[in-house]
């Protein structure tokens, strides 16, 4: 089995990347981006990953696992092609978050964190997407897209079911209806 090793596309914006911080903190600084950009060309942030990124950052591994483990945008475990998230806290939650929610685990046949079984769509409830004015909130991320994920906001059940459709034709959609 070969070890795990960064893109030279990745290598050449860590060496962009690193003059921009103080010298004395640049490591500690580049720790999200890098596992940012591990994670689009892994798929994930396992346990070889955080050590590639420690590594390269001349960290402690111990720092780079609490890092990857504490923000919820580092998958742990390989997602599908969407990964469709939905807000569950507060200000989503009163305005019917959770039957959102339970539309998608119904129509697409999982649990939370669960991936259909054609490996298209993972599901995740999260606690916040920093829309809490606009609840329901999702989010979309597309595997191996750099692109920054797509929200969608003010969902009911009407809104989730045309994305689920969308994401079962293979696309996420740009418009939805009001």
């Amino acid at each position: 089995m070969t070890a795990k090793q960064l893109s030279p596309e990745i290598e050449a914006r860590i060496q962009q990347l690193w003059p921009r911080f103080p010298p004395q903190n640049a490591a500690k600084a580049l720790c999200i981006p890098v596992l940012y950009l591990a994670q689009q060309q892994f798929g994930m942030v396992d346990d070889e990953v955080v050590d590639l990124v420690a590594k390269r950052l001349d960290l402690p591994a111990a720092h780079v696992r609490g890092t990857a483990t504490f923000y919820t945008m580092f998958n742990k475990k390989a997602v599908g092609r969407f990964h469709l998230q939905i807000c569950t806290n507060i200000g989503c939650q009163i305005t019917g978050a959770y039957g959102v929610f339970d539309r998608c685990k119904k129509r697409l046949a999982v649990d939370n964190h669960g991936t259909t079984e054609d490996g298209n769509v993972t599901l995740s409830e999260v606690e916040c997407l920093a829309a809490c004015g606009f609840g329901p909130v999702a989010q979309i991320a597309e595997r191996g897209k750099p692109d920054i994920p797509l929200y969608f906001e003010n969902l009911d059940l009407e809104r989730i079911d045309q994305i689920l459709d969308a994401l079962a034709e293979g696309r996420v959609p740009t418009e939805l209806g009001s």
